[in-house]
């Protein structure tokens, strides 16, 4: 018998992306003529446990998302229900109002990066059963492979931190349906760069698994330049 599809994947697609120097929001940028966000969208629908799909875009893009969340659709030959929302200032605040369109039949809910559009399916599938196994809060995570030093304001480095304990967090971050909601039911939100964060300071133990190099997060022209490449290798 299989597993339900009891899994909701929010993808927070407001931002700008500044560091692109591109004057539209991240998600919507294109790489060989896909955008970030149906490219995401595309490989969040070969994950079966996914069920339903939250989108939150600016207001502006509304139109314009659910073109791109119907490609993805199309060329994946698969269809489940999903929501387009209007994100917020903050990425913690686009998740919060995407909070407001989970349905009853989603279990745990993923939040991830539309400008992680390459995460293999073997990440996702980690996140969901360490979930399925009981854990509340889960997070790939990867080694940090460069010298990591504490600087002043300054320039000046005050010490080494040791990197055998580090970790650079990617997404999808995986969430209790139950958990999240209660970390965003707070009035008192602090914005923060990664949802696991907000459940650290809620003193909630944060779980991890292996993540992957192909997990890279699209925010410089750079890293744009890169997943070119990338799909071109594949």
């Amino acid at each position: 018998m299989s597993a339900p599809a009891n899994v909701c994947v929010v993808i927070p697609a407001a931002g700008l992306g500044e560091r692109l120097g591109l004057d539209q929001p991240k998600a919507f940028v294109s790489v060989n003529n896909w955008s970030l966000l149906s490219l995401t969208i595309r490989r969040v629908l070969d994950i079966a446990r996914v069920g339903h799909l939250i989108v939150a875009v600016p207001l502006d893009f509304k139109t314009e998302a659910l073109e791109h969340i119907d490609r993805a659709m199309r060329d994946a030959n698969k269809k489940i229900p999903f929501d387009v929302v209007v994100g917020g200032e903050t990425r913690t605040q686009s998740v919060k109002n995407s909070l407001l369109a989970l349905d009853q039949l989603d279990s745990f809910v993923l939040v991830h990066d539309a400008a992680r559009p390459f995460v293999p399916q073997s990440v996702f599938e980690s996140v969901i059963g360490k979930l399925d196994s009981g854990a509340k809060v889960v997070i790939p995570v990867i080694p940090v492979s460069d010298t990591i030093k504490t600087v002043n304001e300054k320039s000046e480095v005050v010490n080494t931190l040791d990197r055998t304990q580090l970790r650079a967090v990617q997404t999808p971050q995986g969430f209790a349906r139950e958990v999240l909601s209660e970390i965003y039911a707070t009035t008192d939100l602090k914005p923060t760069t990664d949802d696991a964060g907000l459940a650290e300071i809620a003193g909630i133990n944060v779980s991890t698994v292996a993540g992957s190099v192909e997990s890279f997060k699209i925010t410089t022209p750079f890293d744009l330049e890169m997943a070119t490449n990338f799909m071109n290798r594949k």
